[in-house]
């Protein structure tokens, strides 16, 4: 097993330590093992589930949402399914928003060259 300290975690990940003290307090990540003195020790799969848990709360995925699904990895339940499927419902809202979004600036900036031009034809 790869064992990785908190601070090496985190830092192959690109989050500060904080941010994974703070995922291990709301239960989304937990060590793998611990060293005798009690530090948590960190495998592989842990290193997956914080840069995953990273993107979806970056992507605007709450927290809440990936603290039930955690739990639901973790425990082995059949509501996991349900869970991962409903996020990937969250992401394609998202992405058609996103869409929408990008149309109505596409249009936005198209007016604003059309504004733009035709004031440099009457200046």
């Amino acid at each position: 097993m790869n064992a990785y300290t908190i601070s090496h975690l985190a830092s192959e990940a690109g989050v500060s330590i904080h941010v994974v003290r703070d995922y291990v307090l709301r239960g989304l990540l937990r060590p793998a093992q611990r060293t005798a003195s009690g530090y948590g020790l960190y495998d592989a799969q842990s290193l997956t589930r914080l840069r995953f848990v990273r993107a979806a709360f970056e992507a605007g995925i709450g927290l809440n949402d990936l603290i039930r699904l955690c739990r639901e990895l973790d425990t082995g339940s059949d509501a996991a399914v349900e869970s991962l499927a409903h996020l990937r419902s969250l992401i394609v809202a998202r992405r058609a928003g996103l869409e929408a979004l990008d149309q109505q600036l596409a249009g936005m900036i198209r007016a604003a060259r059309s504004a733009t031009e035709l004031e440099s034809h009457h200046a």
